[in-house]
């Protein structure tokens, strides 16, 4: 019994010195860890992982909570589909400009300015007070597969960073024909026309999900199916 009321006197006492060392620092010895909320530069880098698609530059938005680019299990927006389709970057990057930058939400814009052949890649520099990230690129040599992030958190403090491989998603809104026809007109999709234009007889009407790679049930050669994710992304806090 002795020893337990030692051991509790003991802790008893250091408590005390504890708290009158805290007690004792001045109110500038308090150690700034930084804001999460404070604006930030980020840089992000953009790769095409896939060995035989193309991707078109990725549109992004840096947001606040309250926004969504896409979800899972829910219709794409105009913009989404305008990209999934038919490439269609400066339709989605005005969407975004609408309901994100005009709206005090955060930042958007568009990073590169053409077709990420596989294996190359892009970086860009977005400044906000906002701490998500969203991601839409087209995986051109589809009929409406993306390449995209959904509000992924950002780095919260200077330095901070993070890498991640991005999944291919199926707009659910055209029909997978497959078919040369029914894609854009890029050459390194094949020979034929293409169109940039969506074609109301192959509406689909559903929802986006995970996009099963090409099946083969079209014209498209074999080497533009992918396994796997189609692209990685790296993140850096600046501040």
């Amino acid at each position: 019994m002795r020893r337990i009321r030692r051991r509790v006197m003991a802790t008893a006492g250091a408590f005390i010195t504890l708290m009158a060392l805290v007690s004792a620092a001045p109110a500038s010895a308090t150690y700034d860890w930084g804001s999460e909320d404070a604006e930030a530069t980020y840089v992000v880098s953009f790769e095409n992982v896939t060995e035989g698609q193309y991707l078109t530059p990725p549109n992004f938005a840096v947001h606040s909570r309250s926004v969504d680019v896409f979800q899972v299990g829910h219709p794409a927006s105009a913009g989404v589909q305008a990209v999934a389709e038919n490439g269609g970057v400066p339709v989605l990057a005005a969407e975004l400009k609408g309901a994100v930058d005009d709206a005090g939400l955060g930042v958007s814009g568009v990073g590169g300015d053409g077709p990420l052949a596989p294996g190359e890649s892009t970086t860009f520099e977005v400044t906000s007070s906002e701490n998500r990230l969203s991601v839409v690129s087209m995986v051109i040599c589809t009929n409406d597969g993306f390449a995209g992030v959904d509000s992924r958190r950002l780095p919260r403090f200077d330095g901070g960073s993070w890498t991640g491989y991005v999944r291919a998603y199926d707009a659910g809104t055209e029909v997978n024909t497959e078919l040369r026809a029914d894609l854009v007109p890029a050459p390194f999709c094949g020979e034929g026309d293409g169109s940039t234009v969506s074609d109301p007889a192959l509406a689909e009407n559903g929802v986006v999900g995970r996009h099963r790679t090409l099946r083969g049930v079209g014209d498209l050669d074999p080497s533009l199916d992918w396994r796997g994710p189609v692209a990685k992304i790296t993140v850096t806090r600046n501040g």
